[in-house]
């Protein structure tokens, strides 16, 4: 092996993450999942730092997700498609510490009144608190059974096929609709990891038209329940420390 190669095996190095610390805590994958993650190529953060636009959210979200799926090795049968959205941010964290081989740091005000900085990672993430809820958990099926539906969380696959739909939508009628639209649906498709177009528009009258304003209640209420999960904070000495709008993925490389 030439010394290229050796420099090449080390510098690709995996590291396998704890999928019950992810951000969805691993109830809503299958038992045999399982993610490693690699160190980016310089080619991938060149891409990320030449495209990565913090004015324009879409664009910076796909720059993302580009390094997600270029850089995750998952469990014989699952593509990054089957991973839950709730944990491609935090995901991408994990890569970007790999391949610095350093923390991402985070500042905040502490109790005094002073800037201080706290090491983002899985020791202070402010995790959800399923724990009032897990007698409604199905462990056969990764969901939680609330009301006769069965709660999941959408996979990265069925946020990407619900985006490519949008932005075939080009009628302003049809527009003003969909943004009126409730897109509650993505909460209750299992496994799913991608819709078709007609799959969309079925999901879109059954939960906006078809369902009568007891269930739509129901399932809103269902939704609200989970809403934290969404959520990106740590916890430092009891107190909760916002992360997204702290950390600055534009130049997150070079942090």
């Amino acid at each position: 092996m030439g010394l290229f190669n050796i420099f090449k095996s080390l510098v690709s190095s995996t590291k396998k993450l704890d999928v019950n610390k992810l951000p969805s805590q691993g109830l809503f994958y299958r038992e045999d999942f399982s993610i490693k993650i690699k160190k980016a190529d310089i080619e991938d953060i060149i891409d990320y730092e030449h495209k990565f636009d913090k004015t324009n959210l879409i664009k910076s979200i796909d720059c993302i997700k580009k390094v997600v799926n270029k850089n995750v090795i998952l469990s014989e049968g699952y593509s990054y498609m089957d991973i839950k959205s709730v944990d491609i941010i935090f995901i991408f964290l994990e890569i970007v510490k790999h391949t610095n081989n350093k923390d991402i740091i985070v500042p905040y005000v502490n109790k005094i009144g002073k800037e201080d900085f706290v090491s983002f990672g899985t020791d202070n993430f402010n995790y959800f608190k399923f724990d009032d809820y897990m007698e409604n958990y199905d462990p056969v099926k990764d969901e939680f059974l609330i009301d006769d539906y069965r709660f999941s969380l959408p996979s990265i696959g069925v946020e990407t096929a619900l985006t490519d739909y949008l932005a075939t939508k080009t009628d302003d009628e049809e527009i003003k609709r969909l943004n009126k639209a409730s897109y509650n649906f993505m909460f209750f498709l299992g496994y799913k990891n991608w819709l078709s177009f007609s799959e969309i528009d079925n999901l879109l009258y059954i939960f906006n038209e078809d369902l009568d304003t007891e269930e739509l209640d129901k399932i809103k209420r269902i939704v609200e329940i989970f809403k934290g999960i969404v959520g990106y904070s740590l916890i430092v000495d009891g107190e909760e420390v916002e992360v997204r709008s702290k950390i600055n993925l534009q130049d997150i490389w070079k942090s």
